[in-house]
């Protein structure tokens, strides 16, 4: 569940855990409505964005925590965790307190103990915000395994593109508490349903232009940057997106849709440099590190927008 902060990720969380209060609407679980009960009796996991360890209990303590709030004995709780402990690689840690795990090993930690009472349901709210960028990606691929392994529904917060590519099979876009598109994540990145959920997803070249028929399968778009052909049929005014990776520099005005364009900056992001052009519109692109590009600021190039590329909006 991707959206910026304040957008009602976490509020969504907490209500489905029974933490906050619903005023309207149900909560579904299965086939089995969990809006009224009790947050130990709605048979979910949950890793919050802070974890939550209990300071004053070890990690053994921490993990057992919820099977002895179902009545197991902490000897039978012990027990029980075995597998966690295994899976999670963490059973050097049991004697340890909170305060002196690193960040990465409190997250696991608290994913232990959600696990440990074997959810139908997994909640993790922004579960790696607080790591590094190397332990992140490690930690994303541990949870994708565990997850994997487990086969256990998990709703998994962020607001960070690459931590989603990394874990999900489906997301959605929250934006001040309403669904905005629901798909996997190459549906909402490549055809995104409107301004926002493109903008979101970084796609920031999104014009309005007018557009005319040219047969049953494609259709010409006038706007400010000139006259581009683009796949599909589409009358009258439409907005349009297409993503910085996919515009392409060429040297010949055969290439579809070419368009003069006068380079505004260029920016080195070591895997590729960013390009800002303006060709009556201010326009992004992305060109490979290893693609030679002798131009300067100033300097005029032309560049292409692919039709199959180009996505319309609306």
């Amino acid at each position: 569940l991707l959206g910026p902060p304040g957008c009602g990720k976490s509020v969504l969380v907490e209500t489905i855990c029974g933490l906050r209060p619903t005023k309207c609407g149900s909560a579904i679980l299965g086939d089995v409505d969990i809006t009224s009960l009790d947050p130990r009796a709605r048979n979910v996991g949950y890793v919050p964005q802070d974890y939550l360890l209990f300071p004053l209990k070890t990690v053994e303590a921490n993990i057992v925590f919820g099977l002895q709030t179902q009545g197991w004995s902490h000897s039978q709780a012990r027990k029980k965790i075995d597998w966690i402990l295994e899976l999670l690689e963490i059973g050097h840690l049991l004697k340890r307190w909170p305060a002196t795990l690193s960040g990465g090993e409190q997250q696991r930690v608290a994913l232990a103990r959600a696990l440990a009472v074997q959810p139908k349901l997994l909640l993790l709210d922004e579960p790696v915000s607080a790591l590094d960028e190397g332990l992140r990606e490690r930690v994303c691929r541990d949870l994708r395994r565990i997850q994997r392994e487990l086969k256990i529904t998990t709703l998994h917060i962020s607001h960070n593109l690459e931590e989603a590519l990394a874990v999900s099979d489906w997301a959605a876009v929250l934006d001040n508490g309403k669904l905005r598109q629901k798909g996997t994540m190459g549906d909402l990145l490549r055809r995104p349903c409107d301004r926002y959920v493109a903008r979101f997803f970084r796609s920031e070249n999104v014009f309005e232009g007018k557009a005319s028929q040219n047969d049953d399968s494609s259709s010409t778009v006038e706007f400010a940057g000139g006259r581009i052909g683009v796949s599909g049929i589409f009358t009258g005014p439409i907005e349009f997106v297409i993503r910085p990776e996919h515009v392409k520099l060429t040297e010949s005005e055969e290439t579809p849709n070419s368009l003069s364009a006068t380079i505004i900056d260029i920016g080195d992001r070591g895997f590729y440099r960013r390009l800002e052009v303006d060709v009556g519109e201010r326009i992004v692109l992305f060109v490979p590190i290893d693609q030679p590009l002798e131009h300067r600021p100033g300097e005029s190039i032309k560049i292409s927008l692919p039709p199959k590329a180009i996505h319309v909006l609306s």
